[in-house]
């Protein structure tokens, strides 16, 4: 090998060794990425699963009214029609 070989070969390990670094480095971005974005999902997730029990516990509040305002309805019907007749 030529002492010109020896120094192309030692620049293209220089270079390689760069270019690893500069992936390495990318890499250790992107996985702080992934880990924020996972903390994000974990707690949209969270709030989502309260929002969905609101709704249910605000739906049960509802027809609990509804009944309850059926009763009353049927309670003065009934008073209604005794007092008619």
């Amino acid at each position: 090998m030529t002492n010109k070989g020896m120094f192309e070969d030692a620049i293209m390990l220089e270079q390689r060794k760069r270019k690893i670094k500069t992936l390495n480095k990318r890499v250790k971005q992107l996985m702080q990425i992934n880990q924020a974005h996972q903390t994000i999902n974990g707690k949209l997730r969270s709030e989502l699963d309260i929002e969905k029990k609101n709704h249910t516990l605000t739906r049960e509040n509802l027809e609990l009214d509804v009944r309850e305002k059926d009763k009353e309805i049927g309670r003065l019907m009934k008073k209604l029609q005794n007092k008619s007749s």
